[in-house]
């Protein structure tokens, strides 16, 4: 009895730490921010009821995933909505550890790195260099996401021999994205050529989403979960930064400068829009509330870039040390689905200055972007009291 009272007291504690997480993995494995906050809460009932069953203590995180997972199939057939995607997820989302195929691909894993859409747009132009044969070993397995067992049945050999031939392919792809496209897969991490220099800040080929005119400069502990990203006009002091996130529960299993932002702002707006006409917001590490505070502010917690701007801020006491997170209002709005549709389609786009008006009886601020290469912006009218998006303007000038 007193063992299960014992195992009861864990799993309580870990659940709390596990929350935030596990609504960012709904949000992503059924791509509806919306219901992930109820299928994240079915996951952790669901553990509770099969307590009994987990076996290895040392995976609790691996096994709540597998719980969520199973939620949100079941959540998508109930929709009647698509759900192949599932059966073949990648396996970083179910744990933070990745095995490597073997020491010859070490810290070379497509499926991790890349993100789908630059995954495929990025091999269009390096297959097309390989021998016919390998690229379509290549494309089976990574492109198509076909099991090994498919693609050895298809090309009439074993399994052994096709992920033998497999190997030789990605390491011949790895040679001619380090050779041929050097410079593209800086932004993802897997170039060999960063300079650092004596301040620690490597060269990324992401733009600057406020000026447009310079490439961020970055510092990624991949495997602390640490990302820092600064720019060398809007943070001339060389202690400044835009943004800086520390949590293994964001980035865990993440390599690269892009997916790892792209991850950032997925959860930034999973995590801080259910919660803007909230007066409190639960701290992301140990799920304590704390008072969120909205409107510009000077707390010496703050870098010289986001000091008295418009944002979030919220400092979480219960955490050792003290815990404090920040949220400009230009991150609010380009952490929005719309915000992420507009950078995707315009990777270098400007901040223009804030203003505030009045709209529909009350008091509004306009965040607006532009894109730097045609004038193309992004328009978000937010209520100047609780940064909830009342209105959104696409388009041209």
């Amino acid at each position: 009895m007193d063992q299960m009272v014992n195992l009861c007291d864990e799993l309580d504690a870990s659940l709390v730490l596990e929350r935030p997480r596990l609504v960012g993995l709904c949000a992503r494995l059924t791509n509806n921010p919306q219901v992930a906050e109820d299928l994240a809460q079915e996951t952790l009932l669901e553990a509770w009821r099969h307590l009994s069953e987990r076996r290895d203590k040392q995976k609790f995180s691996q096994w709540l995933s597998g719980i969520a997972r199973n939620v949100c199939l079941r959540w998508l057939r109930k929709q009647g909505k698509d759900t192949a995607h599932l059966a073949s997820l990648p396996d970083y989302l179910d744990s933070g550890d990745i095995e490597q195929e073997n020491q010859f691909a070490d810290n070379f894993d497509l499926e991790i790195q890349l993100e789908r859409k630059e995954l495929i747009e990025l091999l269009d132009r390096a297959l097309a260099l390989l021998p016919a044969e390998m690229r379509s070993l290549l494309v089976e397995r990574y492109v198509l996401e076909s099991p090994l067992g498919e693609v050895a049945s298809r090309l009439g050999i074993d399994t052994s021999v096709a992920a033998m031939r497999l190997q030789r392919g990605k390491l011949a792809l790895r040679r001619v994205l380090a050779t041929k496209f050097e410079q593209e897969m800086i932004s993802y991490s897997l170039g060999t050529t960063y300079t650092v220099g004596v301040s620690g800040w490597e060269e990324t080929r992401l733009w600057c989403d406020i000026c447009g005119q310079h490439h961020f400069r970055g510092r990624y502990d991949r495997v602390g979960g640490e990302l820092w990203l600064t720019c060398p006009a809007c943070c001339p002091d060389p202690k400044d930064f835009i943004m800086h996130t520390h949590g293994l529960y964001i980035l865990g299993g993440v390599k690269g400068y892009k997916p790892a932002l792209t991850r950032v702002y997925n959860w930034g707006h999973n995590y801080y829009q259910p919660n803007l006409l909230s007066s409190t917001i639960p701290c992301p590490v140990c799920g304590q509330p704390n008072r969120l505070y909205r409107g510009p502010s000077e707390h010496p917690d703050l870098s010289p870039w986001h000091r008295n701007r418009h944002g979030l801020f919220h400092l979480c006491e219960h955490c050792s040390p003290p815990r404090s997170s920040w949220s400009s209002l230009e991150f609010l709005v380009l952490a929005l689905p719309e915000g992420r549709n507009f950078q995707k389609e315009h990777p270098r786009i400007r901040w223009l200055p804030a203003s505030e008006i009045e709209t529909e009886g009350r008091p509004a601020i306009v965040t607006t972007f532009e894109s730097v290469t045609n004038q193309d912006r992004f328009v978000v009218v937010s209520a100047l009291d609780t940064y909830e998006v009342l209105r959104i303007e696409e388009g041209g000038r």
